[in-house]
């Protein structure tokens, strides 16, 4: 789950996409929503045709799609949409809540009462949120306050290599039940964090990202992205 620029929008957060970050998000949508299917080739001229941009940005885009599992590059040929897997996917949610859960141990051992109880309010009003992007927004503004809590910029540079999104788009907005179980993972994250107790306030995290990525296994494979449990 992509905490930091989700939405479709510009993130307000800690890092803004650049052209190709926004290229390889409009090729995931492509595959998400079946237009691309596995076996197909990315028609790379076509999307920057579409897109009114170089080359250079969908080039770069299908390399980081490579790296992430979408797609595979075959010198000469090009590149071809191959799915995830389950494994890398599951992994990906669990290094996530390992790596977003040792920002929140930091912020309850680090922070202020003053600075958590500013974290209470944007907590309080994203409790309250329905509205999807409403939601995305206070999701995204709450766990940038939490890291800058933590006080340390090695946190915040691990987060943003994390920040990639698997699910294209509104990640609350797609997947099931995804804001019911922000909601309460948050929850506990914020009673550990105001009683600065870190331990408490990162296993948060990694039991909150642990169900999400059950649930977004389950949507990819519904949908055909996820074909088995076992990496090439």
């Amino acid at each position: 789950m992509r905490f930091f620029d989700e939405g479709g929008v510009p993130s307000q957060g800690l890092s803004r996409p650049t052209s190709s970050q926004q290229v390889a998000e409009y090729i995931r949508r492509l595959i998400f929503d079946n237009r691309l299917r596995v076996g197909d080739r990315i028609p790379q001229l076509e999307i920057a045709e579409e897109l009114r941009v170089s080359r250079v940005p969908v080039r770069e885009a299908v390399i980081a799609l490579d790296r992430e599992g979408w797609v595979m590059i075959e010198p000469h040929r090009g590149a071809f949409v191959v799915g995830l897997d389950e494994n890398s996917t599951r992994d990906h949610y669990e290094l996530m809540g390992r790596i977003y859960g040792f920002g929140a141990r930091r912020a309850a051992e680090r922070g202020s009462d003053e600075a958590i109880a500013e974290l209470g309010k944007v907590q309080r009003a994203l409790q309250a949120a329905t509205d999807p992007d409403e939601f995305a927004r206070l999701n995204m503004q709450f766990l940038a306050r939490l890291f800058q809590i933590a006080g340390s910029r090695r946190i915040t540079a691990t987060v943003r290599l994390m920040a990639v999104s698997i699910i294209p788009g509104n990640y609350f907005a797609e997947v099931p039940d995804a804001i019911k179980l922000q909601k309460r993972g948050l929850r506990i994250v914020m009673r550990a964090v105001k009683d600065h107790d870190g331990a408490a306030a990162e296993q948060g995290f990694v039991d909150m990202l642990h169900l999400e990525s059950e649930k977004v296994v389950g949507l990819l494979t519904t949908r055909g992205i996820i074909g088995g449990p076992e990496a090439d």
